[in-house]
């Protein structure tokens, strides 16, 4: 089995892979060791808390797993806390928190702008504990904490308003073989990408990083930036990276690619890292996920990307992550249903003991091999090169 490599590329070269999966890993891997990532990362392009960051999750890919928790973008924190569920039952803060544009293009939320608000909070280390304002700081013996933001974008179009392919008949306008950006459904999607770009702007002004991972899932179908094929997808992508990092000078983004097929893949010098989602099919299956995380590294083309599990119902034990030598950069426990802290159900991703009982989230978070808030260095300081 080939050593996995790792560099990062420059601004133009990010690449990201993530897919939804209903199949776990059942069969024993051979041993395998991460060859190293280089000490000096070029990262030309970036703004410097990205490249930090970037230089971070390259220095702990394959050490350890940093752990992160989805919020419950579509309400409040005081309706639904994922971050005070996480502290209450482990004791501990998720290092990284995941957010979603899935307000955009509509009001709702201040056209988004409330899951902006709470991401810079997150960049502070602070959180509104159950909607108490204001946000208080989540460890203040250690003021310089700042906690990694994620975000993905549940796309909302047509006059349906919805983003899975059975719910819109929106799809990718596509003409002659290429995007149809003379269309009025183009322009449809241009003007979202503005939205979408004056809010990560309020970001970028301060410096805060990315995980930028939209048009997730896309292979599998369900969403409808998927439901046209691989050669639409990759056009829409590629003019997003061209459009954000280019047009509108996002060099705050980090992109995470999750198209979920190697036939998805786009030009690599619009990916960084790639991820996969996984939903296991038997509740309680905390295998490492191996196959799939080898599937991710094989869809890269030079083989030579981080790979994160970028969406996650069980959280895979990192006693086997580390056996299986399966140890992704990270983790995304996706987020609660509509129901009171402690409710075992199927839809509540964290909290109840569906998914995950409250002893393998206390093995998990309180493991030497999970990186937690209180881990966390200061990503303002760390190296630049």
């Amino acid at each position: 089995m080939e050593p996995r490599r790792l560099f990062l590329i420059p601004h133009t070269s990010f690449i990201i892979f993530i897919m939804l999966t209903l199949v776990s890993c059942s069969s024993y891997p051979d041993p395998v060791e991460p060859t190293p990532p280089p000490d000096t990362v070029a990262a030309a392009g970036l703004s410097p808390n990205a490249r930090r960051l970037m230089n971070y999750l390259l220095d702990q890919y394959g050490k350890s797993i940093i752990s992160g928790q989805m919020d419950t973008a579509w309400t409040t924190n005081s309706s639904i806390d994922m971050t005070a569920r996480v502290f209450y039952d482990t004791g501990k803060y998720p290092a990284l928190k995941g957010f979603d544009f899935i307000d955009l293009p509509n009001s709702w939320g201040g056209y988004g702008k409330n899951q902006i608000d709470e991401a810079i909070e997150w960049w502070e280390g602070k959180n509104k504990m159950y909607g108490v304002t204001p946000a208080k700081k989540l460890l203040p013996d250690k003021p310089d904490i700042h906690g990694i933001v994620s975000f993905c974008w549940h796309w909302r179009a047509g006059t349906e308003n919805k983003f899975y392919t059975k719910e819109t008949a929106f799809r990718i306008p596509w003409k002659d073989n290429k995007l149809d950006t003379a269309s009025a459904d183009f322009q449809k999607i241009k003007n979202d990408l503005d939205k979408a770009a004056a809010l990560l702007k309020l970001l970028k002004d301060k410096d805060i990083p990315v995980l930028w991972r939209p048009l997730h899932e896309a292979a599998g179908g369900w969403f409808w930036w998927g439901a046209s094929g691989a050669k639409p997808y990759i056009s829409l992508w590629e003019y997003m990276y061209n459009y954000l990092a280019n047009v509108k000078k996002l060099d705050n983004l980090i992109w995470v690619w999750n198209g979920q097929n190697k036939d998805w893949f786009p030009n690599p010098a619009t990916v960084h890292i790639v991820g996969y989602d996984v939903y296991p099919q038997q509740a309680k299956d905390y295998s490492s996920q191996y196959a799939k995380f080898n599937e991710t590294l094989n869809m890269v083309p030079a083989k030579d990307r981080i790979v994160a599990l970028t969406e996650n119902g069980e959280i895979p034990d990192p006693d086997k992550c580390k056996q299986d030598n399966a140890m992704w950069s990270w983790f995304m426990t996706w987020n609660d249903a509509g129901n009171a802290n402690g409710v075992t159900d199927k839809n509540n991703f964290w909290t109840g003991e569906y998914h995950n009982t409250n002893a393998h989230k206390n093995h998990v978070y309180n493991h030497d091999l999970v990186v937690t808030l209180d881990k966390l260095p200061d990503l303002t300081r760390y190296r630049l090169e």
